[in-house]
């Protein structure tokens, strides 16, 4: 007799009672948070021929052998059995933003097999070499009627295939996700390491984000007001962040929206890149970095200004005071490509926007403040109990390495080998006097609802690099085609990942819900077909609940050869 083996989605076993064969289905669902393994009994299984008999009512042997000599015999390996609602509920999510359309108008027929591969990396966590693994476990082959396997050869050879068209088809793709955006775009980059030299852009990076040994690439991502992805760029791994803003406002003026708004982190907040935007009419957020003597200017004068008013965002209530600031070359600086230097003024400064002005909004924030007074007091405590433990010829030297920019609050001097240190009078004052507060430069047209709206978009950013760093820490692949058709594929699941998360948010669900529970939750409904026959097994409440929050119809029927998009909407 044949040993249990693993059927398309369900695990069939064979069990011996005597010598008797039963056949049962093993199935698991999520409950609560649980998987739960449930026993489904088939029949008896012929020990001759394998056959698989009905399951019927425990009477005489003599009468079972008759009602299934009566009835049609099914043999196992006919009865087809796949998690079904996983590959529904992606595909309606697909369309709905577009996805396979845009694909499909960019790279023609391939585009089916890319929306399934995509979908199917999303439900093995982004692991390649798991795809055609899932296929089988899945109805995902038959939605789409793909063809053929997706082994790790076919994979290979298809990736290269969309890395050797990027130049063209993946542009024109980034463009029509571009020009389906609100207008606004959230703007980060990382570096990633690579086995292969990205035509050159590969470099060795000192302090890299990774601290890895090994050539570095840098990724620009582009995500829109919901935290969804719209395109992405390799820059050179030794590329400073502050530069690829205007390679990125370029691109996206070169698609078409003029009208774009650009959302940075305090990372690309510099002179020189203010003033172009001002310069080329881009609207833009940036949180300011307190290096600058202007941004400490506005500081200190923040409690002394009778303008301070009381806003509300998300429920918090903060206390705001907006002021115009300004932009003049820093004679003498230039930037580490040569080019001039700017620096940020205000109306105590001689050449007071001399380049052009802009919005500042000071904000502050009670809880950030309490957040970071305690802070401030939890460092202070470790630095000091750190200094009685240092006994060393030179124990100033040893304290300041450990204690870095953090050594200014403190009075230090050596007693032999030990130390003497006390924290100085006015350090605590100074931190809360700067505790809770923030700053928001944004051109002038931006009130503040909209600056901090634009800015929770930006978070999200952050929140979506942390995934594609998960799925893929690294290029593996020394091909350098292959590398970037991976990558693609990646970013379509990157596209629906963050859409869903983005629809989770949005529906303010009572109890909590990830982008991998829904999906589970979800593969949990799952389609059989026999002798031509298909049918879903019943959809329980929590099932349902999981397409009623994504918005998609309750599948009623098993679906085959589905196009990725539907030709008759409007795109």
């Amino acid at each position: 007799m044949s040993r249990p083996r693993e059927g398309d989605g369900i695990k069939r076993t064979i069990r011996r009672r005597g010598d008797k064969l039963y056949a049962y289905e093993i199935t698991s669902k999520m409950e609560n948070g649980k998987k739960v393994t449930v026993s489904n009994y088939l029949g008896r299984v012929d020990p001759e021929t394998n056959e698989l008999m009905e399951k019927i009512p425990e009477k005489s042997a003599e009468h079972r052998k008759k009602i299934a000599e009566q009835r049609d015999i099914r043999i196992l390996e006919d009865i087809v059995i796949g998690d079904y609602g996983g590959v529904y509920l992606l595909d309606n999510i697909q369309k709905r933003i577009h996805l396979g359309e845009d694909l499909n108008a960019c790279f023609g027929g391939v585009s089916k097999n890319m929306i399934a591969i995509a979908i199917s990396l999303i439900q093995c966590n982004g692991v390649f070499d798991s795809v055609e693994g899932m296929m089988h476990r899945t109805w995902t082959r038959r939605y789409y009627d793909i063809v053929g396997t997706l082994d790790s050869g076919t994979l290979s050879r298809m990736t290269k295939e969309i890395g050797t068209k990027a130049e063209c088809n993946i542009e024109a793709f980034f463009e029509r996700r571009v020009r389906r955006g609100s207008g606004l775009v959230a703007w980060d980059t990382t570096t990633v390491g690579c086995h292969t030299d990205m035509d050159g852009m590969a470099e060795y990076v000192i302090d890299n984000k990774d601290n890895e040994p090994m050539k570095q690439v840098k990724i620009g991502l582009a995500t829109d007001m919901r935290g969804v992805p719209l395109m992405y760029r390799h820059y050179a791994g030794n590329v400073s962040d502050m530069d690829t803003v205007r390679f990125l406002a370029n691109d996206i003026e070169s698609y078409g929206r003029k009208d774009a708004m650009f959302v940075m982190d305090r990372g690309f907040c510099s002179g020189w890149n203010v003033r172009f935007m001002l310069s080329n009419g881009h609207r833009f957020v940036i949180p300011a970095t307190t290096s600058s003597k202007a941004v400490k200017r506005l500081l200190t004068q923040f409690n002394k200004s009778k303008d301070v008013v009381d806003m509300e965002h998300e429920g918090h209530m903060y206390r705001v005071w907006k002021t115009e600031i300004g932009i003049c070359e820093a004679k003498g600086r230039t930037k580490a490509d040569g080019e001039q230097a700017y620096m940020f003024t205000t109306d105590e400064d001689d050449n007071h926007g001399s380049e052009g002005r802009f919005t500042a909004y000071v904000c502050y924030d009670s809880k950030k403040f309490s957040d970071e007074v305690q802070s401030h007091k939890r460092m202070i405590n470790d630095l000091l109990n750190i200094a009685k433990g240092i006994d060393a010829k030179d124990p100033v030297s040893v304290f300041r390495s450990k204690a870095g920019k953090a050594a200014k609050h403190f009075d230090i001097e050596a007693d032999g080998r030990r130390l003497k240190v006390s924290v100085k009078q006015n350090s605590e004052s100074f931190e809360t006097n700067r505790a809770g507060l923030f700053v928001m430069l944004s051109s002038k047209d931006l009130d503040w609802h909209t600056v901090m709206r634009a800015y929770d978009a930006r978070r999200l950013t952050e929140q979506v690099f942390d995934r594609k760093k998960g799925e893929s820490k690294r290029f593996h692949t020394s091909d350098k085609a292959t590398m970037k058709g991976r990558e693609f594929l990646l970013f379509l699941d990157l596209v629906i990942r963050c859409e869903m998360s983005a629809e989770i948010r949005e529906a303010k669900l009572e109890r909590p819900m990830t982008v991998e529970s829904a999906i589970s939750m979800a593969d949990c409904v799952q389609a059989r077909e026999y002798n031509s026959v298909r049918m879903i097994r019943e959809i329980d409440r929590k099932e349902r609940e999981i397409f009623r929050t994504f918005k998609v119809p309750i599948p009623k029927e098993v679906l085959t050869g589905q196009l990725i998009f539907d030709p008759s909407a409007d795109g």
